[in-house]
């Protein structure tokens, strides 16, 4: 019998779907499994045994079916293996003299010790094979029942209805081997299937009428059988020297092609290349890869230039890398699925040649395919050492000067990168001190460049700093450098100019930047901060760097989209700036954070509505720290996650106390305040609904509060914000005016409440102007069906005003500044009951 399941290691398909080929040969498995159970219920399982004169046992053709496949020929196509065994016999002869259920029973027991204790198959290729042994036997069945007459001996009759029975189930094995290659690899099996049906057909005559034989010996007399043994064997004998002739003959062709190739090909690339795929091909391994060292050794380890050949077309070649001192290999090295041979010259080592993962039925490499391998690696090595080492050597030293430029190179933009311009500026600074030339450094940040890439993807960032280092280049003179030091960052270099020239030259920079690029189809401006840093005779590279990047820094502080010159009190910032960080990360660790609260007033009422939690850092070194002074920080290193994280637990903790402690029904909430980077954090709402719960706190009273600019995060925000509203949170729009928000944006986002930047109300109940703008903002929030409140009233002039223009809500110092949790307790326990005109201030 030909076909069983040989296929190596399973690959995305290239139809553009999303299945892997692992799960469709699987769906075929399944598809095999129902197809027999059904052939087996609704056919075989009601046959009755055959009239013959002797019943075989099942155990007794179970026995034979194990032999046939324990003992069988592997025949080799291209990159696909097929198992050529005697199963017709076993098969045949259970036909004619085995109750039918048996005969089932007994291919895939038989088969599957076979499978499971000699192959030692992997459990899909297993669950394959077994699927259609079952569903052949069934088939074979019930073929053959339907067209024999078993009521006498075996006559041409029943010749033929073996032969149509035996050559049905060949040809069903070998469509359904060729159906699962094709699911796995992705791609439609065509060319080799004509050769593997022929020597399929080929194959089952021959084993079939060898058993016919032996079943007509036996139908007479039971011992006959027997007679089988010495014909099997001589078949079986013949296959095996057959496939051994074949393999002789495929190893000397293999051994005369690829020398040949070699010597013939042009380029060392190609010569390579060639080898690698026929090396591939004869052994069926999924990867080869050959390893080049170079001709002089350093003392801690070897460069070397390693090219490979998959898994499928993946090709790499001349890829440089390092060899460890002692990780050289010198004596060859079998290990199941990796065969590896050194490429000994007359004086050292050349390389290694290595082959990976065989693929098909035989699923490991053998001391015969390691003898043929190290025949293999002569040949190259003699060719190595020959005609050939001179012109590998020539592209050798090209490929030092390639690898040379692309180390000293960024790969996207092709300008300098940090190694190549430090070593300029270094040199430069030299040059000034002979000569007594002035330089400068620029140091050059895109400002929101994350958004491009969180918006439209790295491909795209991608394109826009290939447009922006083009760009740079256009505005620098020829003796100029520009760089990339990774990511959006870039430094420029410029030798003999004046303060005034640097100044000129980053203002030439952002003019140019800011016109638009046009990156898939799209349009997108671009800022950049820019630092400038003039070298004076007392510093070196490495000052000089520093001082461009603090100045880079400090631009971006003071508002983006600009440049600043160094000074020398920016250090002292920077300086400050760092032991900030070092002070806030040592915060995180112990704790030392504090929530303060401050109340959220009914206007109409005058009673209080909530609170909204503030946060404050307990610093030793100078007390309470206002938010204003940290979170920017804590934005930027992401220790915002984790304060942000007490914040809403502490707040939520305290809030379900005091809602407990409140008359039931009595309105309260609290107010949190979210960044940016807590609402992209993947966990965010399952951390949520988990202090919800451990607080004991009602969803409706906590209220989420986010600025305008969390809403241009992207479809991500919508869909997270709606999660969170499915939790029966409410959300909240801070300080509304000062952002970037529309009309469009507020009818897209699930928002509740939308809180008035106090900008907006510092001039309400002096000047009509201001009253009419907040007039126009309320009026605006209550048409979109949300409730506005009013921040920073700390005069009762606005608090009566904006109750005149009905604005429902309102927080600020008028009422009471924040306090911790002990301060503002008796406020809400006492303010929040009483019709009062106005809440007394604290």
């Amino acid at each position: 019998m030909v076909g069983q399941l040989v296929v190596g290691q399973l690959v995305v398909v290239r139809w553009g779907r999303t299945v892997t080929g692992t799960a469709r040969v699987w769906l075929l498995n399944v598809a095999l499994a129902a197809t027999g159970v059904v052939l087996y219920i609704v056919g075989v399982r009601d046959l009755g045994s055959p009239n013959a004169p002797f019943e075989m046992p099942w155990w007794a053709l179970a026995l034979g079916f194990c032999l046939a496949e324990i003992f069988v020929v592997h025949v080799e196509f291209r990159r696909d293996a097929h198992s050529v065994s005697l199963s017709e016999i076993p098969l045949v002869l259970g036909l004619f003299f085995a109750e039918p259920r048996g005969l089932v029973l007994a291919q895939v027991v038989g088969a599957g010790a076979a499978l499971i204790l000699h192959r030692r198959q992997s459990l899909m290729k297993l669950t394959f094979n077994l699927g259609h042994f079952f569903v052949e036997a069934c088939l074979a069945v019930l073929i053959f029942r339907s067209l024999a007459d078993l009521s006498h001996a075996p006559s041409p009759t029943e010749w033929a209805a073996t032969f149509v029975a035996t050559l049905v189930t060949t040809v069903f094995g070998v469509i359904a081997v060729f159906l699962a290659i094709s699911l796995s690899e992705g791609a439609l099996q065509r060319h080799e299937f004509p050769r593997a049906l022929g020597l399929g057909v080929l194959v089952t005559i021959t084993n079939t009428s060898l058993a016919l034989v032996g079943a007509t010996v036996a139908w007479t007399d039971q011992r006959g059988v027997w007679l089988l043994v010495v014909p099997g064997a001589t078949l079986f004998l013949a296959y095996r020297a057959y496939v051994s002739y074949r393999e002789k003959n495929q190893s000397l062709e293999f051994l005369h092609r690829s020398t040949r190739l070699m010597n013939e090909s042009p380029q060392v690339e190609s010569a390579l290349r060639a080898l690698l795929v026929q090396a591939r091909a004869m052994f069926r391994a999924e990867r080869a890869e050959i390893t080049l060292m170079a001709a002089s050794p350093v003392a801690q380890h070897d460069a070397a230039l390693r090219t490979t050949l998959g898994p499928g077309d993946e090709f790499i070649a001349m890829e440089p890398v390092t060899v460890e001192l002692g990780d050289e290999v010198t004596e060859s090295e079998l290990a199941g699925d990796e065969m590896t041979v050194p490429l000994r010259g007359e004086t050292r080592v050349l390389g290694k040649i290595t082959l990976t993962n065989r693929l098909g039925d035989v699923t490991s490499f053998d001391e015969k395919d390691l003898t043929l391998f190290e025949t293999l690696a002569n040949h190259v090595s003699v060719w190595l050492e020959n005609s050939r080492l001179e012109r590998s050597l020539v592209q050798l030293t090209e490929l030092q000067e390639q690898l040379r430029y692309q180390a000293l190179h960024d790969p996207l933009t092709a300008l300098a990168n940090r190694a190549l311009f430090t070593d300029h500026v270094q040199h430069a600074v030299a040059r000034g001190d002979r000569h007594g030339r002035l330089l400068a450094v620029l140091f050059l940040d895109l400002d929101d460049f994350k958004a491009v890439n969180d918006s439209l993807g790295h491909g795209a960032g991608d394109s826009l700093l290939v447009a922006v280092a083009e760009r740079l280049r256009a505005c620098l003179r020829p003796g100029d450098t520009a760089a990339r030091f990774g990511g959006d960052e870039f430094a420029i270099l410029l030798e003999d100019i004046e303060t005034d020239d640097a100044v000129a030259a980053a203002e030439r920079i952002g003019e140019a930047l800011r016109a638009p690029f046009f990156v898939q189809n799209r349009e997108l401006r671009v800022r950049a901060s820019i630092g400038i840093a003039v070298r004076s005779t007392e510093l070196d590279a490495t000052q000089l760097l520093r001082n461009s990047d603090v100045a880079m820094y400090i631009a971006k502080r003071r508002g983006k989209g600009r440049h600043e010159v160094f000074e020398a009190s920016m250090y002292a910032d920077a300086v400050e700036r760092h032991e900030l960080k070092e002070d806030l990360q040592r915060a995180v660790t112990q704790g030392d954070f504090v929530v303060h609260y401050q109340p959220i007033i009914d206007l109409e009422s005058g009673h209080l509505n909530g609170v909204e939690a503030l946060v404050r850092w307990n610093r030793l070194s100078r007390g309470l720290v206002e938010p204003s002074e940290f979170i920017p920080v804590a934005e930027d290193t992401g220790m915002i996650l984790q304060i942000g994280q007490f914040v809403l637990e502490e707040a939520c903790r305290q809030a379900g106390v005091w809602q407990r402690r409140l008359p039931h029904g009595m309105p309260f909430s609290v107010n949190v305040n979210l960044s940016a980077r807590q609402l992209a954090h993947g966990g965010f709402v399952e951390d949520v609904a988990k202090v919800l719960a451990e607080s004991e706190l009602d969803p409706d009273s906590l209220v989420l509060e986010i600025t305008e600019s969390v809403l241009m995060e992207g479809d991500g925000t919508v869909r997270r914000l709606g999660e969170l509203r499915d939790l029966g949170v409410r959300l909240a729009i801070d300080d509304f005016g000062t952002g970037y928000s529309s009309l469009s944006y507020l009818r897209r986002f699930p928002i509740d409440i939308l809180k008035m930047d106090k900008t907006f109300v510092q001039g309400v109940g002096t000047t009509s102007s201001d009253d009419a703008l907040a007039q126009a903002i309320i009026d605006l929030t209550h048409t979109l069906g949300l409730t506005v409140v009013a921040e920073g009233i700390e005069r009762v002039e606005q608090r009566d005003q904006l109750r005149l223009l009905q604005c429902n809500m309102g927080q600020g110092y008028y009422f009471t500044k924040p306090l911790d949790a002990d301060g503002i307790e008796p406020f809400i326990l006492t303010e929040s009951v009483g019709d009062q005109d106005a809440p007394s201030r604290v």
